[in-house]
This record gives C-alpha cells, structure tokens and sequence, in this order.
C-alpha cells in the first residue's frame, strides 16, 4: 500500500496513491499543538506528494509560517479526505459538517480534566459518536480515553507524526476494504 522512502533521517511513507488529509484545530496561536503540527506537516510538504490543509475555528496569528492551505472551519463541507480533528469542539464541528470526509479525533489532550470541559453530556457526543474514529497522543491517554468514554482507541501517534497517521489511514482502508 505504500513506498518508502529511506534516504531522510525519519523514514517517510508515501502512499502509492496521494492522500488529501485535513486538520481541525482550534487556532495556530503558539502552543504545542500548533507547534507539532505546522513542524511535521512542512516537513511532509517538502517530501511528500499528499495534500495537506489544516482548518482553523478562531483566526490567530501562526506560531510558524505554514507552506499548505489553511482555511476557515466554514469550508469543511468541500472537503472530502481524511479529516481529523483535535479538540472536542473541533469533533463535534467535523461531525456536524456536510464533509464526505473519513473523520477521526486525535485526542490531543484530556480536555474532560480541565475545569473548561467538565460538561459531560457535551464532551461524550464528540468520543461515542460512531462517525469518528479514536487516535490518542499517548499510550497513558489511551488508557485514560477507554476509561472516560469505554471505547478503544484505534491507534496511538507521538506528537503530530505524520506518518503514524498514514499508517493508521492505510490499515484502516486495508480492514475495511
């Protein structure tokens, strides 16, 4: 399903066929998240033959120039990749969109933790929905995830690592086809 690529210093995947992947974040103001994921995803412009968009809910200056599209959460209903969100408001946003797109949560954090996601009822609709396929960060918020909602995980992928999604992505194609 995919060819390697062996001569840079972290492996990079490349499926034989280009993927079209979408992130949901809440904004790119300099944190972590943002971070990772405008650090891995030009690296993966640079290498890689895929198409990369990253959508945003609050417009913010970036932490790091991005070199692929970003755009306003309003135009998820044309996308129709692979999209992955990262909060429960960006899950819950993806969920509600007309996208065709395959949709997954990539548990970033444990948002339900935090004194600003203590609402249950609203929190849960974005880890049971049966539209979404669990990713998480680590394999302690795996545990945590199968704790708070009884649903595993469908994989587990180090800070915004790209090709840990793609192989998750390929192996989910592969078992579903």
């Amino acid at each position: 399903m995919t060819s390697k690529v062996s001569n840079e210093p972290d492996e990079i995947l490349i499926p034989k066929n280009s993927l079209k992947m979408g992130f949901v974040v809440p904004d790119l103001i300099a944190s972590q998240l943002s971070y990772y994921l405008i650090m891995n995803l030009n690296e993966q412009c640079a290498t890689s033959k895929n198409d990369y968009v990253v959508f945003f809910e609050n417009v913010s200056s970036k932490v790091i120039d991005p070199h692929f599209a970003i755009m306003n959460t309003a135009e998820l209903w044309t996308f129709d990749g692979t999209l992955i969100s990262t909060t429960v408001s960006t899950t819950l946003t993806s969920i509600n969109s007309m996208s065709p797109a395959k949709k997954y949560f990539y548990v970033w954090d444990l948002e339900w933790l935090r004194e600003m996601g203590k609402n249950f009822e609203y929190n849960i609709k974005a880890f049971i929905s049966d539209e979404v396929e669990l990713i998480a960060r680590s394999e302690d918020h795996s545990a945590a995830i199968k704790n708070y909602c009884n649903r595993d995980v469908i994989g587990i992928v180090d800070d915004f690592n790209i090709n840990q999604f793609i192989r998750i992505i390929d192996n989910e194609v592969c078992n579903t086809a």
